[in-house]
């Protein structure tokens, strides 16, 4: 079995809410009949996300609207799952990854997961190589992510390859759940309720440890909403 990432650009026929109304209801039926789709995740920038705008980076390129990961049989095929998209979408960037699931966030079919989901894709500093990107992010800044903030739930992708002409070359893409209010509460990131000491204490331990290995001029970030289509 491989994973495929989806970043999707709503065409220019399809705005919010109607791109939303689309991914999550035609397009995810059309994915699910094919033999080859296990399962699948539709994740979405819509109204419930809006409190996150301020949290928003765009740094080398577009941010997506809508966001679909699944497991199929084998990514071979993986032209025949575009062509389902194409009709809808102004731009498709297709990854396979890895995936490691540290934390796994409660869910249910058809149901909205709660809180958001904070979708990063990332790149690494010019001044590492592959290796050691991957040192640092599993073997210790995994650990320091989830001590620092409300996570709730967390995977870490590595791209293995890009699928489509359009996909930007990240290196990595991470998912992150988080409680509502972490939208437009920093003390609720970063699990410091009524704490001033504690928020700054865990916003410098997790800036100081993203600073070792990604590029801030060279990543994207936003906030979905994420749907299990089928588990």
């Amino acid at each position: 079995m491989e994973k495929i990432i989806y970043l999707l650009k709503a065409g220019e026929d399809f705005q919010q809410p109607a791109f939303c109304e689309v991914v999550l209801g035609l397009l995810s039926e059309d994915l699910m009949k094919q033999d080859n789709v296990l399962n699948l995740r539709v994740s979405l920038s819509d109204a419930d996300v809006a409190r996150a705008e301020g949290l928003k980076q765009e740094h080398c390129g577009p941010l997506p609207d809508a966001m679909i990961s699944f497991w199929v049989k084998s990514a071979n095929d993986h032209r025949e799952l575009e062509a389902l998209m194409a009709p809808y979408c102004s731009r498709i960037e297709g990854y396979l990854v890895t995936e490691s699931e540290i934390l796994t966030a409660p869910s249910e079919e058809r149901q909205r997961t709660p809180g958001s989901m904070q979708l990063c894709c990332l790149n690494k500093r010019a001044d590492l190589s592959d290796e050691e990107f991957l040192s640092i992010w599993k073997d210790s800044h995994g650990a320091i992510a989830v001590a620092t903030q409300s996570t709730f739930g967390y995977r870490q992708h590595v791209v293995v390859r890009k699928l489509t002409e359009d996909s930007l070359d990240y290196i990595a893409i991470v998912e992150e759940h988080f409680p509502t209010d972490a939208m437009d509460s920093p003390h609720a990131f970063f699990d410091a309720i009524d704490d001033d000491r504690k928020l700054a204490k865990n916003r410098n331990a997790m800036v100081e440890s993203c600073a070792r290995f990604i590029d801030f001029n060279r990543m994207n970030c936003i906030h979905l909403s994420e749907y299990t289509i089928k588990d």
